[in-house]
């Protein structure tokens, strides 16, 4: 009878201490969940916030795109110049062998292939960001509204548009800690073509001039107006 009283009195026990460990577990979980949630506002936060500063910035990209249907890979690289102070303006300026101009004066885009004496001119809008990956970064201001977010490392968001923006179907952003928040980032759109841009030696606010961002038509330069 004590044998098996002793034997009920130490199963209770354990089950106590097991009830004891699973409360604790579960306590450090919540912890763990609400402090990883934490990580994420913060570095959202972050985000926006040192964008909001960024009245202007210039610097060198580097871009590879790799191509499914084409089971191709192109590589490219420039300058980027992009203006907040009288709304949204941005240039890029492709080295060879791409030896392009992208111009966008807030809602007009303008594209300039040299080696071709052509002008591409027409309207711009988030579905045009498909074609002009660079342009995102005009568009980080508001990562909340646009995006839904993930954390998918300490330094790195998967952003995933909440309405369609072109035929992007995700972003992931690696920020910095310099003055421009945005290291590098990569495209991935629906056609499972992949986009991989690195920002390099960004300068900010150094108060870019207004004539960097107004097209003017070289001579001998045939231009294709694309507005309907």
């Amino acid at each position: 009878m004590l044998e098996c009283q002793s034997v009920r009195v130490s199963k209770c026990s354990e089950t106590i201490h097991y009830s004891r460990f699973t409360i604790l577990l579960t306590f450090l979980c919540s912890l763990f969940t609400v402090s990883h949630a934490s990580t994420i506002d913060e570095v959202v936060e972050h985000l926006q916030k040192k964008y909001k500063e960024v009245q202007d910035v210039q610097g060198k990209f580097s871009q590879t795109s790799h191509i499914k249907d084409l089971d191709k890979t192109e590589k490219y690289e420039g300058m980027f110049f992009i203006s907040k102070a009288s709304g949204i303006k941005m240039k890029w300026a492709y080295m060879k062998p791409r030896d392009e101009e992208v111009i966008i004066n807030e809602t007009d885009i303008w594209i300039y292939k040299k080696s071709e004496k052509q002008v591409l001119k027409g309207k711009f809008n988030k579905g045009s960001y498909g074609h002009v990956p660079l342009a995102l970064m005009s568009s980080l201001e508001n990562l909340r509204a646009d995006f839904d977010t993930i954390m998918i490392k300490k330094d790195t968001l998967e952003l995933k548009p909440k309405q369609q923006i072109g035929s992007i179907k995700k972003i992931l952003l690696v920020t910095g800690s310099g003055d421009f928040p945005i290291k590098f980032f990569t495209l991935f759109d629906v056609y499972n073509n992949k986009i991989e841009i690195a920002v390099k030696a960004a300068k900010v606010n150094s108060g870019l001039e207004e004539s960097l961002f107004i097209f003017k038509v070289p001579l001998g330069v045939e231009v294709f107006d694309l507005n309907p």
